[in-house]
Order: C-alpha cells, then sequence, then structure tokens
C-alpha cells in the first residue's frame, strides 16, 4: 500500500514539473470570477436568459426581459442554466463555466500542437493563445464565443487526429463538436471545414475524406444542428426560424446595420490590440516562414504552415467582408496565430533589436497604466502587478519564452485580483439596483414598480432585479413614464437630466449619483476636455442618476 501511495505521489510530482505551465495558464481564467459586476449587454443575456428559462420551466423557448430572445441557438444558455439548476443563479456560476470552456479552449491548443509539432512548441503555443489580450476578457465576460471557440477547438483536434489515425471515433467526434458548435451560433460554426478542406487538398489527400464515416457522423451532426430549429418551428411558427436563417446570418453579413460601420481593414488593427503582446511578434514570424523556411524545418512542417495560413485567411478574409463587424468575431483565428509565433520562438526567435523594441514598450505600457491607477483609484497596493512586467521583458529578451509566458500569466492573475474590486466603484448598475430595492416600499414591491434606463444601456438591471425592465430613447415616452401612477425609477446620464427634470410636470428626485467610467477614446478625449486640470478622475468619468418620480419622506 505504501508503495502505491508513493508511486501516486511520483507520478502527480512528474506530471506537474512536466506541464507546471500548463496548469499556471489556469489561474487568470478562475480569480476573482464574481469580483467585478454584469456591465457588458452581451454578457446580461446569457445570465439572465438561462434564469428565466428555467423560471418558465421552457427550455426550448429562450426569453430575457420577459420577451422571445430567439436571435441565437441555446446551447450557451443550457450550459449556463445546469450550474443555475445544481447550484443557484449568480454572477459567480455564470461566469464559472465560461471558465472551464476558456480553459478547456487552451487545453486543445496544446494538443493541436503536439500533434502537428512537439510538447515544447505545443506548450508555448497554448501560454501565448491563454495570454492573448482579447481571448482573456472574452474568457470571462461572453459565454456564446466562448463556447463557440472550445467547440471548434475541439472540432478540428479530432479532425486532425482523424487523418492521421482513420479511427472513426475521432471523426464521430470531430462530427459531434460542429454540431455543438452550430446548436451555440448556427452556420459560422461550419468556417473550419472550408480551411480543413482546402488543406486536404492542396496536400494531395481529398483520397481519405471517401474512407470517413459520413452516414452515420453526418446524421450525427445533422440532428445536433437542427433539432432545436425543429422543435421551435413546431412550437413557435417557421418565421423564428427563417428570421434566423435570413436576417441573422445571410442579412447581418450582407447588408444589416447593427452598430458602427467598419471599414474593409478593421480587423488588421483589431488583430494587432487584441492579439496583444504577441501580435507584435506575429509579422517577424511571417517573414521567418517566408524567407527561411527552406533552412528551418521539413516538408512535414511546412505542410502545417499551410493548414496556419488557411486558418487565419478564411476567418480574416471572411468576417472582412462581412457588413457587420464586431472584434470578437476573429476570435477563432488566434488560436492559429499562437502556433505560429510559438513554432518561430522555438525554431529562430526574435532579433536584439526587435526582443528589445517589444521589451521597451510594454516597459512604457506599464508606466502607462500606473499613471492611470494613479488617477483612478486611491486603494494602495495596485502597482504589485507591474511588477511582474520587467519579468516578462527579461523572458523575451532572454529567449526564456516559458518565464515569459509564466510571468504575463501571473500579471494578468495579480491583475484581475487587485483591480476588478475598486473598478467597482465605476460601474453604477449594481449599486443602482440595490438601491432601487432597498427605496421601494412594501406596498410598491406589492403593487410592482417600473424600473429602467433612458438614452443609456443597462441591460444587466434584469439580472439584478429579476424582472423586466424598460429602455426608452425618446423623451416623450420617457416622459409619460415619469407622469405614471406607477412608481418609476430610471437611469440617465446626467446631460439629460434637466431635459426630463424640465418636460415633467411631476416633481423628481435624485435617488443616488453615480460615476461612469469612459470606455472609448472618443468619450475620454470628450470628457478630458470638459474636465478640470485640478481633477482628472472626474475628467475621467461621467456623473449617472438614478430619478424616481417618488419623492421620499
Amino acid at each position: 500500500m505504501e508503495s502505491e501511495t508513493w508511486n501516486l505521489q511520483a507520478g502527480i510530482w512528474n506530471f506537474i514539473r512536466r506541464y507546471w505551465l500548463l496548469l499556471l495558464l489556469a489561474l487568470p481564467f478562475f480569480v476573482a470570477l464574481d469580483d467585478s459586476s454584469l456591465w457588458d449587454s452581451n454578457e446580461a443575456f446569457y445570465a439572465q436568459t438561462p434564469r428565466e428559462m428555467l423560471e418558465r420551466g421552457d427550455l426550448s423557448v429562450p426569453y430575457f426581459n420577459g420577451v422571445p430572445r430567439l436571435t441565437k441557438p441555446p446551447l450557451s444558455y443550457w450550459v449556463v442554466g445546469l450550474f443555475y439548476q445544481v447550484f443557484s443563479p449568480s454572477v459567480f456560476w455564470e461566469r464559472f463555466p465560461m471558465a472551464l470552456l476558456a480553459y478547456g479552449s487552451v487545453l486543445a491548443v496544446f494538443v493541436i500542437g503536439k500533434g502537428l509539432y512537439d510538447e515544447g512548441v505545443a506548450l508555448w503555443a497554448a501560454g501565448i493563445f491563454a495570454t492573448t489580450f482579447r481571448f482573456l476578457i472574452l474568457g470571462r465576460r461572453l459565454m456564446i464565443d466562448v463556447l463557440l471557440l472550445f467547440c471548434l477547438l475541439w472540432a478540428i483536434t479530432c479532425f486532425l487526429s482523424w487523418i492521421q489515425s482513420q479511427k472513426k471515433s475521432h471523426f464521430m467526434l470531430a462530427s459531434f463538436f460542429f454540431g455543438l458548435g452550430f446548436l451555440t451560433k448556427g452556420p459560422v460554426a461550419i468556417l473550419p471545414l472550408i480551411f480543413l478542406g482546402f488543406y486536404l487538398w492542396i496536400r494531395g489527400e481529398m483520397h481519405q475524406l471517401r474512407k470517413a464515416p459520413w452516414l452515420t457522423g453526418g446524421l450525427l451532426c445533422l440532428f445536433l444542428c437542427s433539432f432545436w430549429f425543429v422543435l421551435l418551428g413546431f412550437k413557435t411558427g417557421w418565421e423564428p426560424v427563417l428570421d434566423f436563417i435570413f436576417r441573422e446570418n445571410i442579412n447581418r453579413f450582407l447588408s444589416l446595420d447593427l452598430g458602427p460601420q467598419r471599414g474593409p481593414f478593421y480587423y488588421v488593427g483589431v488583430f494587432l490590440g487584441d492579439f496583444f503582446p504577441w501580435s507584435l511578434l506575429f509579422p517577424a514570424a511571417v517573414t521567418w516562414t517566408l524567407l527561411d523556411k527552406n533552412k528551418s524545418a521539413g516538408e512535414g512542417e511546412h505542410r502545417h504552415w499551410i493548414l496556419l495560413s488557411l486558418w487565419i485567411g478564411t476567418y480574416f478574409i471572411f468576417f472582412s467582408f462581412s457588413h457587420n463587424k464586431q472584434e470578437y468575431y476573429i476570435l477563432p483565428l488566434y488560436p492559429a496565430a499562437a502556433l505560429w509565433v510559438a513554432i518561430y520562438l522555438k525554431r529562430a526567435g526574435p532579433s536584439t533589436l526587435l526582443a528589445g523594441g517589444v521589451g521597451g514598450l510594454l516597459m512604457a505600457l506599464v508606466l502607462l497604466l500606473f499613471l492611470i491607477g494613479q488617477v483612478l483609484f486611491e486603494e494602495a497596493g495596485l502597482w504589485i502587478p507591474l511588477l511582474l512586467i520587467p519579468l516578462v521583458v527579461w523572458g523575451l529578451v532572454g529567449r526564456r519564452y516559458s518565464l515569459m509566458i509564466a510571468a504575463l500569466s501571473l500579471f494578468y492573475f495579480a491583475a484581475f485580483g487587485l483591480y476588478l474590486k475598486p473598478l467597482e466603484k465605476y460601474r453604477p448598475v449594481y449599486p443602482f439596483a440595490q438601491r432601487i430595492q432597498e427605496s421601494t416600499s412594501q406596498d410598491e414591491r406589492t403593487r410592482g414598480f417600473q424600473a429602467g434606463y433612458y438614452r443609456f444601456s443597462a441591460p444587466s438591471l434584469v439580472f439584478y432585479l429579476n424582472q423586466p425592465i424598460f429602455e426608452v430613447f425618446d423623451p416623450q415616452a420617457a416622459v409619460e413614464l415619469l407622469e405614471s401612477e406607477a412608481a418609476i425609477y430610471m437611469i440617465v446620464r446626467a446631460e439629460d437630466y434637466p431635459e426630463l427634470e424640465e418636460a415633467t410636470t411631476r416633481p423628481l428626485e435624485i435617488v443616488e449619483v453615480r460615476p461612469n467610467l469612459y470606455t472609448t477614446s472618443r468619450t475620454l478625449i470628450e470628457g478630458l476636455r470638459r474636465g478640470q486640470a485640478d481633477n482628472l478622475r472626474e475628467s475621467w468619468t461621467s456623473p449617472i442618476y438614478l430619478i424616481t418620480n417618488r419623492r421620499s419622506d
């Protein structure tokens, strides 16, 4: 018995020594999951919709804010709903499955890298992807795209494994994950089939597809893709199904205006910012591949460059032609970019000049972050995570890339752990929801009160109040609400309040005032222009009011 225990302990220790970096990468995804309140509208949808589905006892028709929400398939709602059912509806249990899926995506990159190259490249590729800025942020707040990425990466993993092994089970697993991807976000899940097909065609291996179990795999994938849409069609009619196919996919790609219009080169800037800091090394990796490939690797490895190029190019070109563009649409290409940078670091590495330049830029950003922190926060010790950046730079310049990745992962871990709580003072929705619940009398709670926002965006208010809210943008509609007999609680911007106060015959009361942090460069510049030189903190924020038509005694 003692011998078996010793062998188990030795096995665990050897595993930790071998894969310590892979284990370390999990830290930023799971730390301080509920230290920040819901803010982003997308996260509010995926936090509240599963709760409403469970409360209605209907898992087939998603609801948000009391009305059907049929713009996306329901798999992401079901995943969160499962955790709600087992535990309870909360911010933590909405984000915990996201963290699991995000880290599962990192493990998929490791498996792909190990299959294409070797374990060292796989570890670095997983580390590069796990410390990519956009992926880390989305992995903590955007359920649907994290779930889609997880399904696509494991579908690609299983498909590539089937190419090598010809095992039927691997093809079936690939079909399973492609089907789950479709059930997550629709037809966009089939994009990997484009570059995987071209990859086989360029390699002259299309004949392998004849050996695939198309009947069973196709039926499995088709069932997963279609069963919810068929159920929805029989339950609500076929109009929502057709609307999803044409409006939410075809029209959105071709002509439908949703959000700001962006040019054809929009994703160039997105890639540079969202794949940071590794985007600074990516051009050098591509240049090295083009100029030095015959000296650095064999023919087999060059075929993998074809796969990575097709992978990146498919997503980049497809969404560049889309009429509607969002930065997270190209999230699935970052694993391929991470693999490319990892093999570059393994085979060549940046020159001293490039490494020094990137290191200097990182140090300048540290200084900028420190100055911003001094303006916005009063808490002590927020400079501690910044001490890890010199270690990141040392790892880059000294070609100790495992150290660089580990230090960067620890930086994000420490930053999330220390910065999220102080940022809450600039997020007004959650404290406003608490104030509304405290301010409403027992009679108002019995008869009901109405809450919502005017010319502002706060859909997370639905989650915190767990009742339907209003959203109005027309001043006349806002005035009619405030003059009604119902108790009204409304979130408005400070600049919009005088207009409402003047137009409303009933007296209004400002219940609470909270600062709202500017989150875009345009609004920040406007704030700095309007601000006072002796009060920079206020120049970075705008006041947000919670008002009511019920005066307190």
